[in-house]
């Protein structure tokens, strides 16, 4: 009981600074708060017993390290390569079912839209991650991981209501 009341702590946590990620206007500070957010997450799945979740934050965390070493332009396509590669290999060695793969998909896609660089197709993108680590957070049991993926995708949409959509609007 003590693990899983921990693990709901860093995830309260890590949506906190998810959410201030998905509303700033700057690839690189997007990147720097998720980073962060990505550590909270992999505590999280890790204290859960969820290794595939923990794996593929820590991965993040190091994708989103590596990605802001480029603000004005894109990463080479070797360190999106490599980052699939790892994502692949830790979420079948982590393999507990088919469900383990959500996280794995989640994050493969995301990672090309960061390697895109595109902040509408970043947040749209996030969009569908959070749709598909909805799932994964149920059968894992990381309510607080479920409850702050809901307000991610809340905050996405708003975030693509607000740079993307009223935006395009207000420039017509």
């Amino acid at each position: 009981m003590f693990y899983f009341i921990v693990a709901q702590i860093f995830g309260a946590l890590a949506l906190a600074i998810l959410i201030i990620s998905l509303q700033k206007n700057s690839k690189t500070k997007l990147l720097l708060y998720q980073s962060i957010s990505s550590l909270l997450y992999a505590l999280q799945y890790l204290f859960l017993n969820a290794y595939t979740g923990c794996f593929m934050n820590l991965i993040c965390m190091i994708r989103n390290m590596i990605f802001n070493q480029y603000p004005k332009k894109r990463p080479p396509i070797y360190w999106l390569i490599i980052t699939i590669v790892l994502m692949i290999f830790f979420s079948s060695l982590s393999y507990t079912g088919v469900i383990s793969f959500l996280p794995m998909i989640a994050v493969i896609l995301y990672s090309i839209a960061l390697w895109h660089g595109n902040l509408t197709v970043i947040r749209t993108t996030e969009i569908i991650s959070c749709s598909l680590y909805i799932l994964y957070n149920i059968k894992v049991l990381a309510i607080t991981g479920l409850i702050a993926t809901i307000i991610e995708l809340v905050g996405a949409i708003l975030a693509v209501y607000k740079f993307d959509i009223k935006k395009k609007k207000e420039n017509r």
